[in-house]
């Protein structure tokens, strides 16, 4: 009868120890997604002026976030996703702020590996981290090998396409053969996505880079249908041999 009672004890205090470690897991999970959405709510709200001050705040939300839930992939991107928000308000006229921006870098490809190590098989997190790496490398191997990554995960979706071509029009003037090859490719499955290129036009004109890619979309019959959209007509009816070298 004893033994029973100490048995019966001991499952008791098993129980109520999972119970609260539940109870505590839940909690924590709860503040943590509290966090999110206040860093989220920042970041929507001042999406068209986001001030230093108010990043900030929100960064610091998601910092909260992460510590208090380290297991979620997405709070891991969506910090990542704000410290380079951060780095776009940032005007770089000293040493010790090109320091900041390096350090940023950092922080930012180390939250995206984390976010990867928790979930790899969201395309747009390999992106974000081949972009992140691509600023601090160039069109590496390194770079080249999270992009397949990219591709391995979200072989169809357009934001794969387009973050690979962003990628390697950003780095067009020293690309290797194998990025090169990528581009075109990526070009090709990015026309088939309708309306949607419209972006990639509109995203090659801000980086100076439309020479580029009028020129690629002049020949094959793979860009035919893109030929005779509005916003082809419109983006490069100006376009010719001298405005890509330039670019």
């Amino acid at each position: 009868m004893t033994k029973f009672n100490i048995g019966k004890t001991v499952t008791s205090s098993i129980l109520a120890v999972l119970v609260l470690f539940i109870t505590y897991s839940s909690l924590q999970s709860m503040r943590a997604n509290a966090w999110y959405f206040n860093a989220l709510n920042i970041v929507q709200a001042t999406a068209l002026d986001s001030s230093n001050t108010s990043l900030l705040s929100a960064e610091n939300a998601m910092t909260l976030a992460t510590d208090l839930d380290p297991e979620h992939p997405h709070y891991w991107h969506f910090l990542a996703h704000i410290k380079m928000l951060g780095l776009s308000k940032m005007n770089i006229s000293s040493n010790e702020q090109i320091k900041q921006v390096e350090d940023t870098y950092q922080q930012v490809e180390q939250a995206l590996l984390k976010s990867v190590e928790l979930r790899s098989t969201w395309a747009q997190t390999w992106v974000a981290l081949a972009q992140v790496v691509s600023f601090q490398e160039g069109p590496s191997e390194r770079v080249y090998g999270y992009l397949q990554e990219a591709k391995k995960m979200g072989p169809y979706e357009f934001n794969t396409h387009l973050g690979i071509i962003q990628i390697a029009l950003m780095h067009w003037t020293n690309l290797p053969p194998t990025y090169k090859a990528l581009y075109v490719n990526e070009l090709k499955l990015a026309s088939k996505h309708g309306y949607k290129f419209n972006s990639i036009l509109n995203m090659s004109e801000r980086m100076e880079r439309l020479g580029i890619v009028c020129l690629s979309l002049q020949f094959g019959n793979e860009f035919s249908r893109v030929r005779q959209t509005p916003a082809y007509k419109r983006s490069c009816k100006n376009f010719n041999t001298n405005t890509m070298l330039k670019n």
